[in-house]
């Protein structure tokens, strides 16, 4: 049997509560015992409302109910005051019940994607290292080949501009197999103590010079380079190197990409800001997809691997885009008071 459509969860929802509206209504007050009954059954649509649309669909609902039973509540109350509060009551419990039902309704819905999202990445991590190992396997011997080459042979011309191509195109893949094996391994956290401004220098060893070769100025501030906060370090500048790189790639000539670290007592927060075309509104639901990229040569896992580097973390990282006027990403690091920190193992000796 399939799904029902959402237009006919509303359909049925109207129905039950026209239904019970016609009851309700029609039934003298002075019968209470049906009249109880029939205020009763409107939790029923309520409910309804909540499990199918979640907190949203509980509210209208019960909004929606609570406001066709005010007629009916204003002729109890010169009937009967006794009973005039008993309804108002129940109006009460309709707007507790259709939220709190749709809240839950939500939670499970949120528990029930987080656990499918990790078991679906769980499998892709297992079929990406086991294709990239392959991978892995069939290019270092072809490196070996190509250094061989070069020692032993004096190439010119045209020869020499092919295996320039050659060398370039096995970096490449060598830099995809390395982000297929990362995303593909489930390494625990390596805590430590980390200074900040250490951290800021070795990013900046790392990208300086790629940066001035596109003639793009990388700039860094860390205004408290002296604090150390406990993270994994290796991680950590693995997820902020790979968004300078998208940034340096999403850069023209000329522009500039900002890296801002600042922290307070509970919190450390990491800023991405490049000068960009900026992300479409379109894409920014998705970036954060395995496998999804609109660069020509990229492998659609950078980004990825940093939000997962991140939630390890507990912590959390959102995107501010605007067609023309670049892109930020912030990633929002807990400071833990206490963290295990890795001894070194000279120390461990």
């Amino acid at each position: 049997m399939g799904r029902i459509s959402k237009k006919i969860k509303v359909r049925m929802i109207l129905a039950l509560i026209i239904i019970v509206t016609f009851m309700f209504y029609l039934t003298p007050l002075s019968l209470s015992l049906p009249q109880e009954l029939f205020t009763r059954f409107y939790y029923l649509p309520i409910i309804l409302g909540g499990l199918w649309f979640g907190f949203k669909g509980g509210l209208k609902v019960s909004l929606f109910v609570t406001f066709i039973s005010i007629p009916h509540t204003s002729k109890a109350y010169s009937y009967d005051q006794a009973l005039f509060y008993d309804e108002l009551l129940e109006l009460l419990l309709f707007n507790i019940v259709g939220p709190v039902v749709g809240i839950l309704r939500d939670r499970e819905q949120r528990r029930i994607a987080f656990n499918q999202r990790i078991q679906s990445l769980a499998a892709i991590g297992e079929a990406i290292s086991s294709v990239a190992h392959e991978m892995k396997n069939m290019l270092i011997p072809m490196r070996g080949f190509l250094r061989r080459l070069r020692e032993n042979q004096s190439l010119e011309g045209k020869g020499a501009s092919y295996m320039d191509i050659v060398e370039q195109e096995a970096a490449k893949l060598d830099k995809m197999v390395k982000d297929m094996l990362f995303f593909g391994r489930q390494t625990p956290l390596q805590m430590e103590e980390v200074e900040l401004g250490s951290l800021v220098d070795d990013i900046r060893k790392v990208l300086d010079e790629e940066f001035s070769n596109n003639g793009i100025k990388l700039v860094f501030q860390c205004n408290e380079g002296w604090k150390r906060v406990p993270l994994d370090r290796n991680k950590v500048c693995s997820a902020i190197s790979n968004l300078l790189y998208n940034a340096l790639h999403a850069s023209a000539k000329g522009k500039e990409v900002r890296l801002f670290i600042q922290s307070d007592d509970h919190l450390l927060r990491i800023m991405v800001e490049d000068e960009g075309p900026g992300i479409p509104a379109e894409h920014l639901h998705r970036i954060f997809q395995p496998f999804f990229t609109t660069k020509p040569q990229g492998t659609g896992l950078g980004l990825a691997i940093t939000q997962r580097i991140v939630e390890e973390h507990n912590g959390d990282i959102r995107v501010e885009s605007n067609i023309g006027n670049g892109t930020r990403f912030v990633l929002s690091l807990p400071i833990m008071d206490q963290a295990p920190v890795i001894k070194k193992k000279h120390e461990e000796a």
